[in-house]
This record gives structure tokens, C-alpha cells and sequence, in this order.
């Protein structure tokens, strides 16, 4: 909604002729990435990731706990490296000093989500690895 207001606001205020908000667009894209990154768990947390289900019929509805056991330890991994690689992008930008085009904010405070979505999802993964009751039903649309 605040995405939504601060670029309509800005596309009224142009087409009256009263300027722009400065780096609306910017911060618009800003708040959209932060968005994105946010929605890693919220997706994770109601069985609404993306995976590929056409190998689902390969293994046998014995074994349907086990390879979504598998497949949380596997997604734990990969997000747990994404959190590290997160991290170390992190430390680069504040080593750096990088600021944010147009608003002129250190860009540490705009990436710093990236680790947390990254680790709070593994975080979350790992949990459905030791207690697979708490792992959602997928979504199937």
C-alpha cells in the first residue's frame, strides 16, 4: 500500500505539473526488493513455494515423508548458503561505504533484509526437518 500510494502520488503530482517526489521510483523499487525478499518465509511458511512436480509420481506415497524430509534438508542447505553468500555481499557494501542512488542512504540498510530472509528461511526449513508435522500442505494450484 505504501508502494502503491508514493507512486501514485508521484504520477499525480507530475501530470499536474507540480514536479516530481524526489527518488519515489527509486525508493518504490527499494521498498519492492525488500518486499520480495520478505516473502521468501511467508512462502515457506504456507506451502507456497515454487518447485517442479512433474518427477512427483517417481516416488511411491511410501515414501512421500521421507523425500519431503529430504527436500527440507536440502532447502535448509541451500538457503543457509545463500544466507552466508548474503552476508558476505553485506560486509562488501559497508566496507565499500556503497550509498543508494538518488536518496543517498548507505545501501547496507536497503540489503541487510537479504540476510535475514535468506536465514530466517532456512531457519524454517531446518524446524520442518525435525518436526515434518509443522511443514505445511502445499498449495497445489
Amino acid at each position: 500500500v505504501l508502494i502503491f500510494g508514493l507512486l501514485i502520488t508521484d504520477v499525480v503530482m507530475r501530470e499536474l505539473g507540480l514536479g516530481s517526489i524526489f527518488g519515489a521510483q527509486r525508493i518504490s523499487v527499494y521498498l519492492m526488493i525488500i518486499c520480495g525478499f520478505l516473502g521468501l518465509g511467508l512462502a515457506a511458511s504456507q506451502g507456497r513455494h515454487l518447485r517442479p512436480r512433474f518427477l512427483d509420481g517417481v516416488i511411491p506415497a511410501s515414501l512421500s515423508a521421507t523425500a519431503d524430509r529430504i527436500g527440507s534438508v536440502i532447502m535448509t542447505a541451500v538457503f543457509a548458503v545463500f544466507g552466508v553468500i548474503a552476508v558476505q555481499f553485506l560486509l562488501e557494501a559497508i566496507e565499500y561505504g556503497e550509498l543508494a542512488r538518488t536518496i543517498r542512504i548507505p545501501m547496507w540498510s536497503i540489503q541487510v533484509i537479504v540476510p535475514y530472509a535468506f536465514f530466517s528461511t532456512a531457519l524454517r526449513y531446518a524446524i520442518f526437518v525435525i518436526d515434518p508435522d509443522l511443514r505445511p500442505q502445499e498449495a497445489l494450484e
